[in-house]
């Protein structure tokens, strides 16, 4: 009796070290490069009568969609610039790096000059929602203005 007691603890204290030394899987590997995130670095640039510019303020990482936009350009509730097509769908506008305000017209880098109301055609690209821009209302729809054409 006292054999199989003897047995039965050995067994205990090999089964545990083996258990101990068994090999383990290995960590999966994990990669040394940041996750690659999306980023379009705006700014927001204000007349002295409240309106607001959206604008590039760095390159963008951001997926876009080539395209045109043609409509009226307006301020919207919050002051942002923005495109009013004729289907009524409101955009908000992300203008290139370097636009300012002249008083209330917009001055895009090239000296090209942009009022609400001046009726255009925008070439561009639709780029995705920016909650960091939720100053304007439209922040989940944006167009990144790369030329304008103000039509008569």
């Amino acid at each position: 009796m006292m054999h199989r007691a003897a047995f039965g603890g050995v067994t205990a204290i090999a089964l545990s070290l083996a258990a101990c030394s068994a090999p383990r899987a290995e960590p999966e590997a994990t990669s040394a490069a940041p996750p690659s995130q999306q980023e379009m670095p705006t700014a927001v640039v204000q007349s002295a009568g409240g309106k607001k510019a959206v604008v590039h303020a760095g390159v963008s990482s951001a997926p876009e969609e080539s395209g045109q936009l043609i409509g009226s350009l307006a301020a919207d509730g919050a002051g942002c610039i923005v495109v009013r097509t004729r289907d009524g769908e409101t955009t908000t506008l992300v203008f290139p790096e370097g636009t300012i305000f002249k008083g209330e017209s917009l001055a895009l880098p090239d000296g090209s000059p942009l009022s609400a109301g001046n009726n255009v055609a925008l070439d561009g690209a639709r780029v995705p929602a920016d909650e960091k821009l939720s100053v304007c209302p439209n922040y989940f729809r944006l167009f990144s203005v790369v030329r304008a054409t103000v039509n008569p």
